[in-house]
Formats: C-alpha cells, structure tokens, sequence
C-alpha cells in the first residue's frame, strides 16, 4: 500500500549506524529523521547486528561463527529444518523468525520509547534482499545460496516473515509502516557469472514483500536496469542518484508510470563517503535534487510532483563511517529537505 500522504521530499535513515549504544543512534534517527522513523541497525556491536547476518539469524542450518567472522549454512542440517520452514510460511507464523533483543538493539530501544512513536508520520524497518543476500552468504564448501535453487526459495520464505514480523512490532505503536528489502548487489543482474534473470529476481523480492500491508521499499544500490525492477510490485524505489542519477533520467518512461501510480522515489542524494560527506552542503544536495527533476520534466514529470513524492536519503550504508560523519550525513539531508520542501511549497 502506498504512504497515505505525499512524504514530500522528507529525510528517510536506511538503516545502519556506526553507533554502539542504541539509545544514542536512535536519538540521532529521531532528531534528523524523525518523521519517517527508522530503526537503527548497529553492526559495530557485533557481527549478529551485520546487516547480512541480521537478516539470515534464524534460518535453517545457519552457523553464525563470531570466533572466524563467519557466517554460513550447514547444508546437511538445512536439510533437516526446512519442512519446519517451509510449514511455519505457508501458516504465517511469522513469530517463527523474531529477532531477540540482542540481535536487534535499536529496534528493541524503538519499542521501548513506544509510547513517543505515535507522533511520526511513518515506522519504517528493514532486511536484506534476497539476491543480496544469496550473493553474500554460503554453504560451508564456499558455495554462494543463488546457485543452489532450494536454498535460494527458502531464504525468501525466511524473509517474508521477517518482513511480516517487523511490520506486525512496528504497526502496534503506529499504523503507518515502511518495510524495506536493501539490494545493493542488483546491478549485478543479467552479468554471465549470475544464475538468475530478471522474471526470477521480481518473483523473489515480491515473494519477500507481498504479506507487508504498509508501504513496500526497496533500496538499489548501483546501477541496475531500472525498466526491469521498477515493475517490481513495491510503493517506493530508493535509488542510487549521487553517483547514478543519468540512468534514472533514461528510465524517464518507466518512472513515470510508477510515480503515476503513487509510487515514491527515494533520492540517495549523498555518497556514504567520509570526504564526500565532509565537503557536501545542504545548499549543494537541494541543487542535485533540483537538477534531476530538470532533467526529468522533459519527459513529462513535473519538478515539483517529483519531489512531492519523494524522500531524501544517502547512497548506501552509513554504518561503516565514523560516528561525526554519518550524524553530519543525516544533518545535511534534513537542511537539504527544508530548503526543498520551501522551494518547491511542499509543506
């Protein structure tokens, strides 16, 4: 389901911080992007808080080694679990996967301040994506889970009631959600080493979303053939636009006919670069944003429509970065989404 109102070029955190006390990193999500409320994702704490990791705690046969820094799946006892799996998704329990407290830290401290989260317009959480993850994680010979086709469907299974799990926490305290699947490894699609297509990828990222009943996100990192996945059946598409913003504008045609059916684009506006972030200003970010929707009205989409429906973010994670840059980050997108919410009389 779409966002019941136009987010109007308001900030979006996509997930991780390089925050070690969750109170601290929620404190920062709050202040800076506080409207569309996301939980921290902490992974300098440990490597169960890993993005990657994050998202896999609880499948079948996962061996999460914190002694080697490594993570991966017994296949023999994968084999063992998966019917428990496999029946656990298809009675939607999805209580099956939650994550402990200890795996989440920041989510845990969102739920505890539960009584404030009333006051934003949006909750949001969010997992690894399918493709990225079966890319990232293998068995124990080495062998990535995209190449073995059991493994592969039971991960999204896996994910899809984790994604029913967040949503279902977060929609106790508000009833508007934003659930995002992070694919920053969908570029690599249609590459001779990959064994999968397109017709496959949206098949398992809409498996992966389709019992979230609030707003469907995903993040795309790179440059992934934007007529492919804007077919995807989500409400908003965070695009990588700080480095890749000229193969949007080719996908003009297609975006259009998203936006047209009230989909939101996410701006990444920002590199997750400690420099890039040290030399970025709010007046500079606001420019960028503006020059892409110059470049868009050619083709029909409006500036100012663009940026109605339209959230601001940075071009991946922040949570490798040092603490003062990402909260300089997150600063200089909420200047930036001032000063084009005023501009373009989007408030």
């Amino acid at each position: 389901m779409p966002l019941p109102f136009a987010p109007a070029a308001l900030p979006l955190l996509l997930g991780g911080l390089p925050h070690r006390n969750a109170a601290q990193a929620l404190e920062i999500s709050r202040r800076y992007a506080g409207a569309l409320l996301a939980w921290p994702q902490l992974p300098q704490r440990s490597l169960r808080e890993q993005s990657v990791v994050q998202s896999m705690l609880g499948f079948p046969g996962l061996v999460v080694d914190e002694t080697q820094a490594r993570v991966y799946v017994d296949r023999r006892r994968a084999e063992r679990e998966l019917d428990r799996l496999g029946l656990a998704y298809l009675e939607d329990r999805y209580a099956t996967v939650a994550l402990a407290p200890d795996d989440a830290y920041g989510l845990d401290e969102l739920l505890r301040q539960a009584e404030g989260l009333r006051a934003a317009k949006a909750l949001k959480g969010q997992l690894t994506g399918p493709i990225s993850l079966a890319a990232q994680v293998t068995d124990e010979n080495d062998q990535p889970l995209l190449y073995d086709d059991m493994l592969f469907d039971a991960l999204a299974q896996h994910l899809a009631l984790r994604a029913e799990w967040q949503e279902a926490r977060l929609s106790e305290w508000n009833p508007t959600t934003i659930i995002c699947v992070d694919e920053p490894f969908l570029e690599m699609v249609g590459l001779p080493f990959v064994p999968v297509e397109w017709p496959r990828v949206r098949e398992q990222i809409d498996q992966v979303l389709e019992g979230v009943r609030g707003c469907k996100a995903l993040f795309a990192g790179g440059v992934p053939n934007w007529h492919e996945l804007l077919q995807i059946g989500v409400d908003m598409i965070i695009a990588d636009v700080a480095h890749h913003g000229a193969a949007l504008a080719e996908a003009a045609p297609a975006l259009g006919e998203f936006l047209g059916r009230g989909g939101v684009v996410g701006l990444g506006l920002l590199p997750a670069d400690e420099d890039a972030i040290a030399r970025a200003s709010a007046d500079t970010l606001a420019a960028q944003a503006g020059a892409l929707a110059g470049q868009l009205a050619p083709h029909g989409i409006a500036a100012e429509a663009l940026l109605r429906q339209s959230v601001l973010s940075v071009a991946g994670t922040l949570s490798r970065l040092s603490v003062a840059a990402a909260e300089r980050a997150l600063q200089l997108l909420a200047e930036a989404s001032a000063q084009l919410r005023e501009q373009y009389k989007l408030i």
